[in-house]
This record gives structure tokens, sequence and C-alpha cells, in this order.
């Protein structure tokens, strides 16, 4: 007879441990142990159905011998005393003796933790969509002193987004932007890995109180260092931008003069290949709004505007900028407008939606359509395919109708469509707002209506089939 095995001490039960047994191992308190776990990217595990208990957490117990070695668990136990320092300076009332030792508590390095977590380039290109969403989120934040948001965190935050998108910019990287009512969505490939990101609009939000903004601050410290990293690997040093317009040019010039000629000899090897296909499709957006010049005037996105022409080799002018353009220049080929204003038969007036459209489909759009207070036509995804062939096929069907009829027509499918659209994305924001219990319930909701209809449409074929016999 074999050796009795104690429960509990072999199998699944060994490998999954409860949170409170790993704050215990660690020697952390819950908000420490939070942060740590947010920091080096390690989350909650689901045990088998038999470990289960109501309220627990459980995790695994690789992850937590992993979190035993850490060296910020030493930061943690430093600033814990550091504290107990503070409150016995304040008890006897030395005050500046207190101030002296919160000007010098002991702060986390997280650079090792960028090279731990991406040990390639790639791999923290690859991941760069949730940083690039948080960091322009708090970059649009106002101030707030109850929710600890100083005014410091907010102009970090908008330097590394603009250091970015002057990369994407200067080396034309942009490929989609879709203008959505959550924010402007932007898609770019940089150095052959796609980025998909969303911009809130410049409009000064109220913040929420009932946000938990003590974890979004913990992922933004250790986003902010990656992304520190990744703009000074793109750019080799460090830009304070002033004048978004000249730092692109300047980049431009510089990456034209790095050019390197390439052997005949060596042209039909694959990589090189490979080299010449990207440099041609980036020639091709690159391209796009060549020779034309923007004026913007105030009631338009400015700052998403500039980006974006000039990620498409267009200019960009605007009244009171750091070049004193004025209207009169007769550079200027496109006004972007949203209202009627006096026109001249040398330029065009569009709205902003003209400039989007053109990049999504790769192609100038006709002007006409885009007039000035006109009613303009769907501003579809360009991550979704089927909208277009959907718009394609009703066009083919309006140009077929007769031409009395067609603009009121025009309006009334542009409007059906609009409303489809904004009920599809309240629906899909309404679904992922929703938590885990309340999701199961609506997709069982939703199978029971589906089942309801398949018998349904059983019940009216046989219908169909007896009525078809009798006859």
């Amino acid at each position: 007879m074999g050796k009795k095995i104690k429960k509990g001490k072999e199998g699944p039960v060994k490998e999954y441990v409860s949170r409170t047994k790993a704050l215990k191992k660690l020697q952390v308190n819950l908000k420490d142990f939070r942060r740590l776990c947010i920091l080096k990217g390690i989350y909650p595990r689901e045990p088998p159905q038999k470990l289960r208990k109501q309220h627990k957490t459980y995790y695994h117990n690789k992850d937590i011998a992993f979190l035993k070695n850490e060296s910020i668990l030493d930061t943690f136990r430093q600033r814990q005393a550091h504290l107990k320092k503070i409150r016995k300076a304040l008890t006897r009332g030395d005050k500046l003796k207190a101030g002296r030792l919160r000007r010098n508590q002991p702060k986390d390095k997280l650079d090792h933790l960028v090279k731990e977590r991406y040990p390639t380039f790639i791999d923290a290109l690859n991941d760069l969509d949730d940083p690039l969403c948080l960091v322009s989120l708090f970059a649009s934040f106002p101030t707030h002193k109850e929710l600890h948001i100083p005014n410091t965190l907010i102009r970090s935050c908008q330097k590394l987004i603009n250091q970015f998108l002057l990369y994407v910019s200067a080396n034309n990287c942009l490929r989609k932007v879709f203008l959505s009512i959550k924010g402007i969505y932007y898609q770019a490939v940089v150095q052959g890995a796609t980025i998909t990101w969303i911009m809130p609009y410049p409009i000064q939000a109220s913040l929420p109180l009932d946000v938990d903004y003590k974890i979004m601050m913990t992922f933004l410290e250790f986003y902010q260092v990656l992304m520190r990293f990744v703009n000074f690997k793109l750019l080799g040093q460090e830009i304070e931008i002033t004048d978004f317009s000249e730092e692109v040019k300047k980049l431009k010039s510089l990456s034209q003069n790095n050019q390197i000629e390439i052997d005949e000899a060596f042209k039909e090897d694959p990589t090189i290949q490979q080299m010449d296909q990207q440099q041609q499709e980036t020639k091709k957006y690159s391209e796009l709004f060549k020779g034309l010049t923007f004026f913007l005037y105030p009631e338009v996105p400015k700052a998403s505007l500039e980006f974006v022409i000039l990620s498409f080799g267009g200019e960009v002018m605007w009244e009171n900028d750091n070049k004193n353009s004025q209207l009169t220049d007769p550079k200027i080929t496109h006004i972007i407008t949203e209202r009627q204003i006096q026109k001249n038969k040398k330029r065009e007036y569009i709205q902003p939606q003209w400039v989007y459209d053109s990049i999504n489909q790769l192609k100038l759009l006709s002007v006409a359509d885009y007039a000035p207070e006109s009613t303009l036509p769907p501003h579809l995804s360009p991550f979704e395919q089927l909208n277009l062939e959907e718009v394609q096929s009703e066009s083919e069907e309006e140009d077929g109708q007769q031409k009395e009829h067609k603009p009121y027509q025009n309006n009334k499918k542009q409007k059906e469509r609009q409303a489809k659209q904004q009920e599809k994305e309240t629906k899909k924001l309404a679904e992922t707002m929703l938590s885990r219990k309340n999701k199961r319930l609506y997709d069982m909701i939703k199978r029971k209506e589906d089942e309801e209809k398949q018998k349904k449409n059983k019940l009216q074929e046989k219908k169909k089939m007896i009525q078809s016999k009798q006859q």
C-alpha cells in the first residue's frame, strides 16, 4: 500500500493560492500588492471549479514566487519606514524635518521592468495600444487637487504623445482615421507593427468621482516609462516641440539626407526587396496631399487636422501661428471651415470630414459633396470593409433612379444610415460597460430570443408548406 497523501499538499490545489495567502507570503499590504501586480503584468487566475470559493481571488503560485525576488518590494518597505519617520517628526512638532523627509522619499525605478516585460523593441511596439490611449487621455485632463492629478503629470503626458505623433507624421506612418462619439481613432504602421489608439476631442471635461484614479495612475506610471523608451528609440533624441510643423520638416529633411543608395548586386536580396516595398508604400501615402496647402478656421479641430495633413504630405496654415500666416497667401489651395464665408474662385472650400474620408479611401474625393453648411455623406469606419461595400451598392441603386427625387432620397438614406450606425455604436458601448454577471444574463436572454425566432421561422415555413399542398 502506497503512502497516503495529505489533503492540499499535491495536485491543482498546490498550484493556486488565494490573495490573502499571497499577501502573507510577500509581507505587503493590499495597496502595494495591487501596485506590484500592475507593474509586473500579473493578473488573477481562475482555478478549477472544485477549488473556487465565493468572494475569493486566486493567483498562480509561480507568479507569486516570481514577485518574491522583485527589487520594488524593498522600496515599498523603505517607504513604509520613511512614513514612520515623518509621523514621528510631526508628533514632535518638527515640521522642517518632516518637510525634508517628504522631499527625500524613496522613489521606484521602473526601467528594469520595461526591459523584463519587452525583451525586443518590436514587442514594445506591438503592446503600445493601451499606453497611447491612457497617456492621451491624461493629456486631455484638467488639473484636480482632490484626485491628485497635478499639472506636471498632464504636461509630461502631452509631451510624450506629441513626440510619438511627431515621429508618425514625419515618417508617414499613419494609415487610417475615424471620428467616433468616444474620440478620434488612429491607426499607424511603425516599423512593421500596427498600432491603433484613440485620442479624446479637445474639450475640457469634468472628471467623474466614481472612478478609481489611483489604479489608473499606477498603470500610467509604467506606461510613461515605456513611452519614454519608445520615443527615444524612434527619434534618437529628446525633442522639445514648440512648432509641430517645423519639427516635422526638420525630421523629414534629416531622413532624406540619411538615405543610402543600394548597389544593383544586392537588389535581389529578399530583405532589401521587402525594404523597397515598404518605401514604395510610404511614398504612396506621403503623396496624397502633396502640393496642397490648407488654411484652418478657428472652429475646426486644429491639432488633429495638422497631424493628419502633415502625415500625408500637405501643408497647414492658420491665423496667429508662428509663421504670421494670412488668408491672402497665394499658396493656399483649400480652406477648411464649417460656416459660409466669402469665396474665392481659385480656392476650394471644404468641411474637415473631406480630409478624413480622402485619407481612408486614399484618393482626393469630390469637393462638391463637402461644401460648408451642406449635408455631409456618412463618415464610415475604415476598420469595417463591409460598410464601404454597402454604400457602393446603395449609391449604384440611387444612380439608376430619377434625378428629380434624388436629393430628397439621398438625405433620407443618409439619415437612416447614420441612425443605424449610432444604434450599433451605442449597443457596443453598453455591452462593454456591463459587469461579468450582467453580461452572462444578457447572453442568456439573447440566446433565448434567437431560439424563439428560430421556432417562429420553422412554424411559418410549415404553414407555407401546408398552404401550398392545400392549393
